[in-house]
C-alpha cells in the first residue's frame, strides 16, 4: 500500500470516529438541554426530549442497517434479524402510546409478530444466515451494537433500579434522578447500536467496492 493511500485510510476513519464523538456529545447536550428547559415534573417522561433520541437511534439503526444490507446482499440475512430487533426495542419504547391508543398489550402483539417475520425471513437461507453471522461476528460493527445491547439491556437495567438510588440519596430519594441516570444510560447504549450501525453500512460499502472490482479483473 502507497504511503498515500495509507493516510488516506487512516484520516478517513480519524474522520468517522470524530463523526461519532460528535453524535455521542450531541446526545449529551440534548439531555442538558431537556434538564434546562423543562419542568421537573415532566422532567425524562415517557414523552420526554430524551426518549425522543432514543427512538431516533433506533430508527436510523433501521435504516442503515437496510442499506448495508441493499450495498451487499451477502449480509442481508443478518440486516433482516438487525432490523427486526431495532423495531422491536422502537416499539418497545412506545409501549404506553400503544396500549393507550390501541388496546392494552398492544405493543407484545406487535413484538411477537415483529420478531416473528424477522426471524422467518432470515432462516429463509439457512447457510447464508451462519455465513452472514460469521462475518459479522468478526467485524468492529459488531462488537460496538453488542456493547450497546449490553449497556441497554443489561448495564442499565441493573443500574437503574430503585434500591440502588434509594441507598445513595437515602431520604432525600428523588425519582427524577434516577430516571435521568437510567434512560440515559439507555441512550447511550442506543446511541453505540446506531454508530455500529453506521459502521456496518461504512464496512458494507468498503466489501460491495472490493466484490466489484475482483468482478472487473475477471
Amino acid at each position: 500500500m502507497e504511503p498515500n493511500t495509507s493516510f488516506k485510510s487512516i484520516a478517513g476513519t480519524a474522520a468517522c470516529y470524530f463523526f461519532y464523538a460528535f453524535i455521542a456529545g450531541s446526545m449529551a447536550l440534548c439531555i442538558t438541554w431537556e434538564a434546562l428547559h423543562t419542568l421537573p415534573s415532566y422532567l425524562f417522561g415517557e414523552d420526554s426530549v430524551l426518549e425522543s433520541l432514543q427512538v431516533m437511534a433506533l430508527f436510523f439503526t433501521m435504516v442503515c442497517t437496510w442499506a448495508a444490507g441493499r450495498q451487499d446482499t451477502s449480509k442481508a440475512p443478518v440486516t433482516t434479524l438487525l432490523v427486526g430487533a431495532a423495531a422491536i426495542a422502537g416499539i418497545r419504547e412506545f409501549d404506553f402510546c400503544l396500549d393507550r391508543y390501541l388496546f392494552d398489550g398492544a405493543w407484545q402483539v406487535l413484538v411477537l409478530l415483529t420478531g416473528a417475520l424477522a426471524i422467518v425471513r432470515a432462516f429463509q437461507d439457512r447457510d447464508a444466515l451462519k455465513a452472514a453471522l460469521h462475518d459479522f461476528s468478526g467485524r468492529p460493527s459488531f462488537g460496538l451494537m453488542a456493547g450497546g445491547f449490553i449497556t441497554v439491556f443489561v448495564f442499565s437495567r441493573i443500574f437503574g433500579r430503585q434500591v440502588l438510588w434509594r441507598a445513595i440519596m437515602g431520604d432525600g430519594y428523588l425519582a427524577v434522578v434516577k430516571n435521568a441516570a437510567e434512560e440515559g444510560v439507555e441512550l447511550l447504549g442506543y446511541t453505540l447500536i446506531f454508530v455500529g450501525s453506521l459502521e456496518f453500512l461504512r464496512e458494507s460499502r468498503c466489501s460491495s467496492v472490493l466484490y466489484n472490482a475482483i468482478d472487473h479483473l475477471r
